[in-house]
């Protein structure tokens, strides 16, 4: 999904944001290493952003409906180039590398994700955490077939389950095939109520080791209001807000709930440990 966020948010949350040098909690100070400070460029990077590229240069028009936020007319069939739901839909290089790196760090053993696209982030995370259990989910059809064909150009491709039809249908039968959720990607709605139901959905699933990570938290105020909600519910002992995505953690070891704004110390070059 394009991020509609304005220069006023940015510029709020930067002026909040926290780097690897003033972060003294233990467990954040190494997600900020491992996430946002690592600098390791792995061959997974090279071999996904030439398929982004690939996607991005197809001309070839399919069939779309769009169940999301992105829909005047949810539900409406219209025909879409593949490079334009690509520009619009694909995660960003960025929120790919932050999505990677954190799995790759935490290694859970299920992942869940809400919104396929064209399977460019489900690559990523599968990639991370080679042996895990992937489901993703899709709602468009044609979607669902192109993401199948991406993921069948690599080995790890093939270990992807994706389940087409709409969220509402999709999601309780995703769960009953999973143990316990490791991770949940939501990426599939960007507005508030939908956001919110999803996650009431998947809640009962959650265990201390489990890891929400929430697409752009300011895509619109829907989302924004979605995520305070979220980073407030009682069983999240922390969260992290990176701007693009915001991350709930439900570690019963963190006695005190905590909320941290994080930003990579390369964007505040200028602040140093002494």
């Amino acid at each position: 999904m394009a991020n509609t966020f304005s220069a006023k948010q940015f510029l709020t949350y930067f002026a909040k944001a926290r780097t690897v040098y003033n972060t003294h909690s233990p467990f954040v100070y190494e997600l900020t290493k491992q996430v946002l400070e690592d600098d390791r460029h792995y061959y997974a990077f090279d071999e996904l952003e030439a398929l982004r590229k690939k996607m991005l240069d197809l001309e070839r028009e399919i069939t779309f409906v769009d169940f999301g936020a992105g829909s005047h007319s949810m539900g409406k069939t219209t025909k879409r180039k593949i490079k334009d739901v690509a520009k619009t839909s694909l995660i960003s290089p960025l929120k790919a590398q932050w999505m990677f790196r954190l799995i790759n760090w935490l290694k859970p053993d299920q992942m869940l994700e809400i919104g396929t696209s064209l399977g460019l982030s489900t690559l990523y995370m599968q990639s991370a955490a080679l042996n895990a259990q992937v489901i993703t989910l899709e709602g468009n059809p044609s979607s669902v077939t192109l993401a199948r064909r991406n993921f069948d150009i690599f080995p790890y491709g093939k270990n992807i389950d994706i389940m087409e039809g709409p969220f509402d249908n999709t999601l309780s039968n995703s769960l009953q095939k999973l143990d316990k959720l490791g991770l949940v990607f939501m990426d599939g709605n960007h507005q508030k109520a939908p956001t919110l139901a999803y996650f009431e959905q998947i809640k009962p699933f959650l265990s201390e080791d489990s890891i929400v990570v929430l697409d752009d938290i300011y895509w619109s105020k829907g989302m924004s209001a979605a995520w305070s909600k979220l980073k407030g519910d009682p069983q999240v002992r922390l969260s992290i807000d990176l701007f693009h995505f915001g991350i709930l953690f439900f570690r019963k070891e963190q006695k005190e709930k905590e909320h941290h704004i994080l930003a990579p110390s390369k964007w505040k070059p200028w602040v140093r440990a002494w």
